[in-house]
Formats: C-alpha cells, sequence, structure tokens
C-alpha cells in the first residue's frame, strides 16, 4: 500500500513540477500560512489566511488529525487514493458497522487486491469544513488511515511547497 502510494504521489509531484504548480520553498521556520506574492488580489490573501498548512513529517508524508463523528482521528493524506479509507480497529472505534464477511475485492494495490468494505461517515470535520455522508471503504489490512479525493477535492486546491502541503479553499 505505501509503495502504491509513493508511485501515485511521485507522478502527481511530477505532473505538477511539469505544470509549474509548485511554488518556490518559502522560509522553513514559519509557522503559518506564507504570504501571497505581491502580484495577488486581496480576494486571495483571503482565502491564504484559511489555507490549510501541513508539514512533511520524518518520514516524507503529510498527516492531518479529522474530526469524525465527534472523534480526533489521525489520517495521512494520500493524493492517490479515490477514497476515505479507515483501518478496522479505527472504524470499529468510531462505531462503524465492521462484518468481516462483507469484505469485497475493491481495490488493486502494490501487494495484490484489497478487500474492503463500504460504509458512510456520518460527519467528518478537517481544516473548518465539515462533510456531511461521506463515503468511505473500511480495508482489512490497512495500518493508517487514508484521507483521499472524495474530501481532499471538495476542501480545495492541494499545492506543495518545500515541506509543505497547502490545502487552499476554492
Amino acid at each position: 500500500m505505501i509503495r502504491l502510494f509513493a508511485i501515485a504521489f511521485g507522478a502527481i509531484l511530477a505532473m505538477m513540477l511539469v505544470a509549474g504548480a509548485i511554488m518556490p520553498e518559502a522560509d522553513s521556520a514559519s509557522t503559518g500560512p506564507a504570504a501571497p506574492p505581491p502580484t495577488q488580489s486581496a480576494s486571495a490573501a483571503v482565502s491564504d489566511a484559511q489555507a490549510l498548512v501541513l508539514r512533511r513529517d520524518g518520514s516524507g508524508q503529510f498527516h492531518v488529525t479529522a474530526l469524525v463523528e465527534g472523534q480526533d482521528v489521525r489520517f495521512l493524506v494520500d493524493t492517490g487514493a479515490d477514497v476515505v479509507a479507515l483501518t478496522i480497529d479505527e472504524a470499529e472505534q468510531l462505531g462503524l458497522p465492521v462484518d468481516p464477511g462483507s469484505f469485497q475485492p475493491m481495490m488493486q494495490t502494490a501487494s495484490g487486491v484489497g478487500y474492503g468494505a463500504p460504509v458512510t461517515i456520518d460527519s467528518l470535520e478537517v481544516g473548518g469544513q465539515e462533510f456531511r455522508s461521506v463515503p468511505a471503504v473500511v480495508v482489512e489490512g490497512l495500518t493508517v488511515n487514508l484521507l483521499g479525493q472524495s474530501v481532499l477535492r471538495q476542501l480545495g486546491k492541494v499545492e506543495l511547497s518545500g515541506d509543505r502541503m497547502i490545502i487552499r479553499p476554492r
């Protein structure tokens, strides 16, 4: 799964580099969002203040804590995942129904076919935005929760700048 993530993330990074979407690295000591370039409009500056800024961890990945069904849940931000994916343990802690008999082949991973069961998250809040009735999948053998495109594309535009991932509201 991690190898598949690395391949997908590398491909997205390469596409962003070719498209010119990667911004120059800002001062890494900064704890808040980067100041907009002088040529940006005032409305862009307002949305910059509302941007969700994540720092790359020691393993080179980005994590975020979201409020799911009223509980804090840590996610790996996975731009290559189509949907939100939960570990079996996390789904059980959240009170989501997990019936191992309902697991079916749902995805192709680096290590073969991935088995999962669809679930619906009633409430997921991340970056100050709340999402309702979020389709998700509980994945057999998954060791980390994944925040996928079904939520990321609703959060906004994802940019990489050095060791930061910036998600700007649309």
